[in-house]
């Protein structure tokens, strides 16, 4: 029963992340199904923060929200982050794969989705002398940067100076993929307004 708690419930996580990141590695436990609705949920979550935040500590102006641009924003940073651990993982020797790192990571986000989602709930009733609700925030977020670190360790089989360097290192790729996406992205759309005007211009000598 243990050994099945710490494979399908992230919450497991949050208090047992070396035995959790090692059930996911080295036991092929880990529910996939449930990573795609942790990261659902980390969606709305921002969604949530972004437009239900108190008007004392929300400097957004909500009619301008964008839910592509929001999905991006979240999805991105996880995926590059997965990404560039598995490839740091192939050149470091460590023995955690992309399914074992794309588990784990998702489970992580429950400590952060949590604190989001507190600190709006606080920031409805709290007045801004009362910061109370950014330090909820902060906690969520070190406590899930804490146990992905912990568990990349376990998963890896590195030691501790070693997966330091390894999350250096993976920090410097991820903003390598963004650099080559965003550049894709801009010859992209170079090229899409190249063949337009080509296009335009053809359709307008043949009328």
């Amino acid at each position: 029963m243990r050994e099945k708690k710490s494979a399908t419930n992230p919450f497991y996580t949050i208090m047992h992340p070396f035995n959790c990141s090692y059930d996911i590695r080295f036991k092929e436990k880990g529910n996939k199904i449930l990573t795609i609705v942790i990261l659902t949920v980390l969606f709305l979550a921002s969604i949530f923060q972004r437009q239900n935040t108190g008007y004392i500590f929300n400097n957004n102006k909500l009619s301008d929200l964008n839910v592509f641009l929001q999905f991006i924003s979240v999805l991105l940073p996880f995926v590059l982050f997965v990404v560039s651990n598995w490839i740091v993982a192939m050149l470091m020797n460590g023995t955690g794969r992309f399914r074992d790192i794309w588990i784990y990571g998702a489970y992580c986000c429950v400590p952060f989705i949590m604190g989001n989602i507190l600190s709006v709930l606080l920031s409805n009733i709290l007045v801004k002398e009362e910061p109370f609700g950014g330090y909820v925030q902060i906690f969520g977020a070190a406590w899930s940067l804490v146990i992905l670190f912990i568990g990349l360790m376990t998963m890896h089989e590195y030691g501790f100076t070693q997966n330091v360097f390894s999350c250096i290192c993976t920090i410097f790729i991820m903003f390598i993929l963004l650099f080559l996406i965003m550049l894709v992205g801009n010859l992209a759309t170079d090229l899409y307004g190249f063949v337009m005007t080509v296009v335009k211009e053809i359709t307008f000598r043949m009328s």
